[in-house]
């Protein structure tokens, strides 16, 4: 069974430095003005995007596609009480990626959110996912 480690430090206030062991840092803020980062839940909700795109990229890469460009659209619904945990994420990717079908860009969101993504696995949260082309995705109907 494989670790993670990380440290937080608070600053001031709501204000905290998260570090990883190789010296990687983020900054968390729940303050409501003068931020200096996210706050937890949008760390999370940009965790899961970043989490399943990483494998779409490496999926899209494999197929020898190049990505003009590649956005994801989160949306987080939350519980009303305590603790707010997210109740369902939805996540729409959008996709400029010259040859890459529908058919295929659907499997590859699929595969990067239900399958590979150990942030969305880590959740009680569903997840749902919708794919746009903007591209001509009849170039390329390779699936």
């Amino acid at each position: 069974m494989a670790s993670k480690y990380a440290t937080v430090h608070h600053i001031v206030e709501k204000r905290f430095l998260a570090e990883t062991p190789d010296s990687q840092r983020l900054m968390i803020d729940a303050e409501k003005v003068a931020k200096s980062g996210m706050n937890p839940m949008d760390l999370v909700l940009s965790a899961v995007g970043g989490c399943a795109a990483i494998d779409i990229v490496e999926m899209i890469k494999k197929r020898k596609l190049e990505i003009e460009s590649y956005r994801i659209e989160l949306e987080g619904e939350r519980f009303d009480g305590t603790p707010a945990y997210f109740t369902h994420i939805h996540a729409k990717h959008i996709f400029n990626v010259p040859g890459l079908s529908e058919k295929m860009a659907n499997r590859f969101v699929d595969l990067g959110m239900n399958k590979y993504c150990s942030v969305a696995s880590s959740l009680k949260a569903d997840t749902s996912f919708e794919v746009v082309l903007e591209h001509d995705s009849s170039e390329n109907s390779d699936d």
